[in-house]
């Protein structure tokens, strides 16, 4: 029965990001006041920070992230609470538009990709951890070490500190690949924030 709940959590959490992301990428008034502008959260327009993450340029764009998202969810789901998978995407969502603000070349960004970055991160650790629910879940702990390498590996590739914005012709468009570095390093944080609260608890 838990399981069954988990399962339709998961599906939900897995539908709103779908939608959410869709109604802020397609909706013309919406995309507008999302997206992430440096100058318009300077000057006060902070909800950008929040709202930038579900703000896509295109169908393919926000295609990609759409189904990177939901698998992550999923994925996670084998383990860890469909609430809190939601609530780690969210938090490293707006922590990687609040590092874009130490950015100046970054005048502009939509996208998950940043947050998703995060979520692998945080959603990898947390699998590398037995739980008393799935004490022998191998698979789950697999999963984690491809998440946390997987991370690392495209970070370092990616090499977002000699060049924060690189042109990628197969998307048209500038990917901001310090995002990609800024949200593994929330979803960093926010793990070793977790693991300090709970051991806070135990003693």
């Amino acid at each position: 029965m838990r399981g069954r709940r988990y399962a339709v959590s998961a599906g939900g959490a897995c539908v709103g990001v779908v939608v959410l992301s869709a109604a802020f990428s397609f909706v013309p008034w919406l995309h507008a006041v999302g997206l992430y502008q440096r100058d318009a959260v300077r000057a006060g327009q902070w909800w950008r920070i929040v709202t930038a993450m579900w703000v896509h340029l295109d169908v393919w764009h926000w295609l990609a992230d759409a189904m990177a998202g939901a698998g992550l969810i999923l994925l996670l789901a084998r383990v860890l609470q469909p609430q809190r998978i939601v609530g780690a995407l969210l938090t490293c969502g707006v922590l990687v538009q609040l590092a874009l603000l130490t950015q100046p070349a970054v005048q502009w960004y939509g996208g998950l990709s940043g947050a998703l970055h995060g979520l692998a991160a945080w959603g990898g650790l947390r699998l590398l951890k037995p739980t008393a629910e799935a004490e022998d879940d191998r698979i789950s702990r697999w999963i984690g070490v491809a998440l946390c390498v997987g991370v690392l590996v495209k970070v370092w590739l990616e090499q977002s500190w000699l060049s924060p914005i690189a042109f990628d012709p197969h998307w048209g468009f500038g990917v901001v690949r310090i995002a990609h570095a800024f949200g593994a390093g929330s979803g960093l944080l926010i793990w070793v924030l977790g693991e300090w609260r709970v051991k806070g608890r135990s003693t």
